[in-house]
């Protein structure tokens, strides 16, 4: 058996004891736990467009990023600023791994990320488990 192999049931025990401790409410009425798997949040969590050299703010909660799309012209530079607004389950880190970019999201503080937009298709943006996802899209 390989190392990565003997490594899952460790690395699933952390994942799950780390919603837990930071109080993931999958069985809550109000908890969307399609967004922990990158679905796209409610109709009403509509894509923001930033023009060259703008920014997009983004909140993160207990059900994700939002907005989850930012749309961009291609080859612009734009800004991200993101608000982690709950300590509630897995939004306090920020990948963008495309770009090697990792951050940590201090609670109710803006993090801005400048990044350029690709010529084509999107720039991803996950949570520190990949269970948040949003993306950059080229308009």
């Amino acid at each position: 058996m390989n190392l990565p192999a003997r490594l899952l049931p460790t690395i699933a025990l952390f994942a799950a004891l780390e919603m837990s401790a930071f109080g993931c409410k999958k069985d809550s009425p109000s908890h969307d736990h399609g967004a922990h798997a990158g679905a796209a949040n409610a109709a009403s969590d509509a894509p923001a467009t930033v023009a060259p050299g703008g920014t997009a703010s983004i909140r993160v909660d207990a059900q994700g990023y939002h907005p989850t799309r930012v749309r961009a012209s291609a080859n612009s530079e734009i800004t991200l600023s993101f608000v982690r607004t709950t300590d509630e389950c897995c939004g306090q880190q920020l990948k963008i791994p495309s770009m090697n970019i990792n951050r940590d999201l201090p609670l109710n503080q803006p993090v801005a990320v400048t990044v350029r937009v690709p010529a084509s298709g999107e720039l991803a943006f996950t949570c520190g488990m990949d269970m948040y996802r949003g993306a950059v899209v080229v308009q």
